[in-house]
């Protein structure tokens, strides 16, 4: 045995060494737990260390051989959150996450909250306790919880803290279970210390998973009257227009979305933050400048019909636009506007958080699965065109209306571009531009991007697949960890992956980059970097104009100033390829040419573009 951690033979390896050629009979419970791991599925465990759970760790390398499921070491536990987050995005199923107790767990709090937010599956186990007074450390009566679970539950669609072994393979298939179970969330399984060191003194038997008591619950569908109501809806409409959600993490959502909107000569707009339909389709008519912004077609048309949208009250612009005017104001009447949601955002509602805003201004309501209620909304739909001639001679004739309008707002889009081409500092829709021009003939996904400053039009998207969407839950930081995770999942799938970030974001968990360099997970990462917190810098600049104050001081504890970081050095000590402070927007395709060609070769790549503050 080589009890020398630095004689390791390989350290770019984690191939484990000196094992028996033959996989040995569980010993301990920690072993049975990863054969349970193993029998759920999971592909990878994402952990930061923590002695709560090193007999799970032994067991997943010793014993597990590191092997289905494989040891992703994050530095950071919001790190290791966010990087299941990501990978769950992509993949649609959970990652196993493994945190240390309550040290560890309020480490994680930050990203769990935007987990939920994203409704995310997760499955998380904490190593806790011993429960066994008599079998603590002194620092375990520090770090040691009566319920540790209870700071998980405000995140958590269902925790447990089993206190046998047979009770905790139970948990575990439940825990998997409820967290794929619609809405997706996360799950919480505390597992002592004690049973995990326990020698076993006879066989555990695994749980058949493939019974139906394992799997998730069917698909919701919509009965059959709400979707009567909302196709009467639509056919009468004089001008509809569908709205995208959530559900565009799946590319399984275009195709009949397309069809939808084209068989009903509906405008197209894309929801908060989400890509659901392509970019160049002639009824798009997302963003917007000048004349044509998006509340202009949103006031015209008189049927609304959302799909998982993840705000409707603010869709509709139902809040107040000051600050104390917003929660709980609802418009009530004066408008012939019809909103239909299709979703199960009521499952979602949560006593403890505002998640989902306020009272929605919904007149139908189709709650079903987002994308098995498109179908079934489609299919009727289909049978009424064809009996319907005047109805589809409308839609045509508004889908020559709204073309028009698209030509126009991709136009008016490009002419922006133009006009801010040879900004100094770089502009933002200068930085998207040439970021998509440089991966536009690779397979790409984008795992990340700048969303509060997000010119639309500029990047072309084919539809819903291609963007996971951001954290949804506000929280900065999950950016290095949540590409990462993305990026493992799309890196699996052939994807050539690439994120924008802000220089914010970044600067909270630069760590993760260590972990995209050592596990060679393909990555390339532009940094949005303005120097500054730039969205509460702008609500200073706001603040002072309102109260005549001078806005000359709104940078002072904003701008990471004096010193500036060095964004490219940190990459490059954690072990990627690194090129910046990238400030002349003519060096801007040249940097990226070389970065497309690191992360082709297998590498992690980093380019810091310093851009205007907007």
């Amino acid at each position: 045995m080589n009890d020398s951690p630095q004689k390791s033979p390989n350290y770019a390896s984690e191939a484990p060494v000196n094992l028996p050629s033959n996989k040995p009979k569980p010993e301990y419970g920690s072993d049975v737990m990863v054969d349970m791991l193993g029998n759920l599925g999971f592909d990878f465990v994402a952990l930061t260390p923590g002695s709560t759970f090193r007999g799970i760790h032994d067991s997943l390398v010793n014993y597990g051989r590191n092997h289905k499921p494989t040891v992703i070491l994050c530095p950071h536990e919001e790190i290791a959150v966010s990087f299941a987050q990501g990978y769950a995005k992509v993949t649609g199923k959970p990652c196993a996450v493994i945190l240390h107790n309550l040290v560890g767990l309020q480490h994680a709090m930050m990203s769990f909250w935007n987990a939920m937010a994203d409704r995310a599956p997760m499955f998380i186990i904490g190593g806790s306790g011993p429960i066994d007074p008599a079998e603590r450390r002194y620092i375990d009566w520090l770090h040691s919880a009566n319920a540790q679970s209870d700071i998980m539950r405000p995140y958590t669609k269902w925790t447990d803290e089993p206190p046998t072994l047979p009770a905790v393979l139970d948990s575990m298939a439940k825990a998997y279970r409820v967290s794929l179970n619609a809405p997706k969330g996360l799950t919480y399984v505390s597992i002592d210390t004690g049973l995990q060191e326990a020698k076993l003194d006879g066989d555990v038997p695994l749980p058949d998973m493939s019974l139906p008591r394992y799997q998730p619950s069917p698909l919701i569908a919509a009965n059959q009257d709400s979707i009567d109501q909302a196709a009467d809806m639509l056919t009468k409409a004089s001008l509809p227009l569908v709205i995208g959600g959530r559900f565009g993490m799946r590319a399984e959502v275009t195709q009949p979305l397309v069809e939808l909107v084209e068989l009903t000569g509906a405008a197209y707009q894309e929801g908060k933050d989400v890509v659901c339909f392509p970019t160049d389709h002639e009824q798009n008519v997302t963003g917007g400048f000048g004349p044509t912004k998006e509340s202009e077609i949103r006031g015209e048309a008189d049927v609304w019909l959302t799909i998982d949208g993840h705000d409707i009250a603010d869709l509709a612009g139902s809040y107040g636009k000051a600050r104390g005017g917003g929660y709980g104001y609802i418009v009530e009447g004066g408008t012939e506007r019809k909103i239909i949601d299709l979703s199960i955002n009521d499952l979602s509602i949560d006593n403890w958080a505002t998640l989902g805003g306020a009272l929605p201004p919904i007149d139908h309501r189709i709650f079903a699965d987002p994308l098995h209620g498109l179908h079934q909304l489609l299919d009727e739909l289909k049978k009424r065109a064809e009996g319907n001639p005047s109805w589809r001679k409308r839609a045509q004739e508004n889908i020559k209306a709204i073309a028009a309008r698209h030509k126009k707002l991709r136009a008016t889009q490009q002419q922006v571009l133009k006009d801010h081409w040879d900004d100094s500092p770089i502009s933002v829709i200068r930085l998207i531009h040439e970021v998509y021009d440089a991966v536009k003939e690779k397979d790409w996904f984008l795992a990340n991007r700048n969303y509060r400053t997000w010119y639309e039009g500029v990047w072309s998207f084919s539809g819903g697949g291609q963007y996971p969407g951001n954290n949804n839950g506000g929280g900065v930081g999950y950016g290095p960890g949540g590409v990462i995770g993305s990026a493992l999942a799309a890196h699996q799938l052939g994807k050539f992956t690439v994120a924008i970030m802000g220089d914010g974001d970044f600067t909270m968990n630069p760590s993760a980059i260590w972990t995209a360099a050592h596990y060679k997970i393909p990555l390339l990462i532009v940094l949005h970097n303005n120097k500054s917190f730039g969205n509460d810098e702008v609500h200073q600049i706001k603040l002072a104009t309102e109260r005549d104050r001078p806005e000359e001081n709104a940078w002072i504890g904003q701008k990471m100033v004096a010193p500036e970081p060095d964004y490219a050095g940190v990459a490059r000590a954690y072990g990627a390829w690194a090129e910046g402070p990238v400030t002349e927007s003519g060096e801007i395709t040249a940097v990226l040419k070389r970065a497309v060609a690191e992360v082709e070769k297998g590498g992690v790549a980093l380019v810091d573009v310093q851009t205007q503050l907007s």
